[in-house]
């Protein structure tokens, strides 16, 4: 830590330039997510962040280094928002209609307060398609999104969760892509939730008695 004449410890050096380098890979998100992959560059990329493009070429030697990275910061955001709703609605005892209810709105919100995200993730699968070395930081997101789908599973019922959360985050793939292109309260509350809503009754009804 370095002191100032007022006694205040300022940050050092590395935390500051640890917030810079993250903040070169956020605007690579919202770039990819706006845009698409090919509008990654290094001028774009700083001029967004509001950096100078030193700074990029500092951190980053190559466009594709950050297109790796952003996926991996992307990714592991991801994985901790889902984490956090696992561990908030895992121990709780909810009908399907409830449980609906709450993930469509949740995901509503999420595509509300940064649309770039979601369609960011969605180019990042589509890239990990063809390099093999994303693979692993988008299995990271999906397999969140799995377990995200076990605990509302378990909470409603169901006789198999494992096997029918895969069922779940399928059809909430599709869910989402029509969320992003029609993002209204409509489809979220007429479209989203009630196909949420059949999908988890059905599921839990397929439980013992």
């Amino acid at each position: 830590m370095y002191q100032t004449s007022s006694g205040r410890a300022d940050p050092p050096h590395p935390v500051r330039g640890a917030a810079r380098r993250e903040a070169i890979l956020q605007a690579a998100v919202s770039l990819i997510g706006e845009q698409g992959p090919d509008a990654l560059t290094h001028r774009a990329v700083a001029e967004r962040a509001g950096v100078s493009l030193s700074a990029t070429t500092y951190w980053f030697s190559s466009k594709e280094e950050i297109f790796r990275e952003a996926v991996a910061l992307a990714a592991g955001e991801e994985v901790a928002r889902l984490e956090q709703l696992v561990l908030d609605l895992a121990p709780r005892r909810v009908t399907p209609a409830e449980w609906a209810r709450e993930l469509s709105a949740a995901l509503a919100a999420d595509v509300r307060r940064n649309p770039a995200q979601p369609v960011a993730m969605y180019e990042f699968v589509l890239e990990a398609s063809r390099q093999p070395e994303l693979r692993d930081e988008v299995a990271r997101w999906e397999t969140a999104h799995v377990r995200l789908a076990e605990a509302g599973l378990r909470a409603v019922g169901s006789a198999d969760p494992e096997t029918d959360a895969h069922i779940v985050v399928a059809v909430v793939s599709g869910l989402m892509l029509g969320l992003l292109t029609n993002p209204s309260p409509e489809f979220e509350r007429e479209v989203m939730r009630p196909v949420l809503e059949r999908l988890f009754t059905r599921l839990a009804d397929d439980a013992p008695a």
